[in-house]
């Protein structure tokens, strides 16, 4: 059965509060641009690896209050990999909660854009200036990484464990913190931010958000059949 409107904006209020609070905004530290900041920038945000405990308050926070929502990607490919891979419905289910986490990603990134003037663009962000470069570079292509992949696929067994056995949004947070590198956590606000700039970037950006989310999805089942096998 699909997701109805409550649930979608449910979804949608979660991520919007989870990119505002914890994964932020960066902003030119001292001007609005980087002639006058000198190439120093400053997060707006607790910052996903920066934010350590107040981070995981946050998001634990944040769990509680939007009761149902997934929030993060690599929960909702948890959910997705772990049920009947069969049912349409719970794969449509799924795939418009990855569809409102990054519509509430990108609400925020716009919102916190309208707040503080000096904010970095994307434009900004790719262009070396510290090499006296004028002019944005490309992403590096997007490359297939084993170690990466089989990283992943620890950290989606391990947080299933968590997500499953626990019940706790505190547990989750913690977990999710302590293998953000792992489980592409910004996943859902990097695809908002490429798809509100130019989006030269979008296949290397789409490539590493459905890596990380399948293999936290491919973990997760791994956890769960060995779980019923013991």
């Amino acid at each position: 059965m699909g997701m109805d409107t409550k649930d979608m904006m449910n979804e949608m209020g979660a991520a919007f509060a989870v990119t505002w609070l914890v994964f932020g905004y960066t902003v030119w530290d001292g001007g609005t641009d980087f002639a006058s900041a000198e190439g120093a920038t400053e997060l707006i945000g607790l910052g996903m690896m920066e934010g350590g405990i107040m981070a995981v308050a946050a998001l634990a926070v944040v769990w509680m209050a939007f009761a149902g929502a997934h929030i993060l990607p690599p929960v909702t490919w948890m959910h997705m990999m772990t049920g009947e891979l069969d049912d349409t419905d719970a794969w449509m289910a799924n795939g418009i909660k990855l569809l409102m986490q990054i519509v509430g990603g990108g609400l925020a990134l716009v919102m916190m854009s309208m707040i503080n003037d000096n904010g970095v663009t994307y434009a900004e962000s790719m262009t070396d200036y510290a090499n006296a470069a004028t002019e944005p570079e490309a992403m590096e292509a997007w490359a297939f990484d084993e170690m990466r992949l089989l990283g992943g696929i620890a950290a989606g067994a391990v947080l299933w464990c968590i997500h499953s056995k626990t019940d706790s949004p505190w547990a989750m947070s913690i977990g999710v913190v302590a293998m953000a590198t792992f489980i592409g956590a910004e996943g859902s606000t990097d695809m908002a931010s490429m798809l509100m700039n130019e989006m030269g970037d979008l296949v290397p950006t789409l490539m590493s958000y459905l890596e990380a989310g399948v293999a936290v999805g491919l973990g997760a089942m791994l956890a769960m059949k060995i779980d019923e096998n013991l």
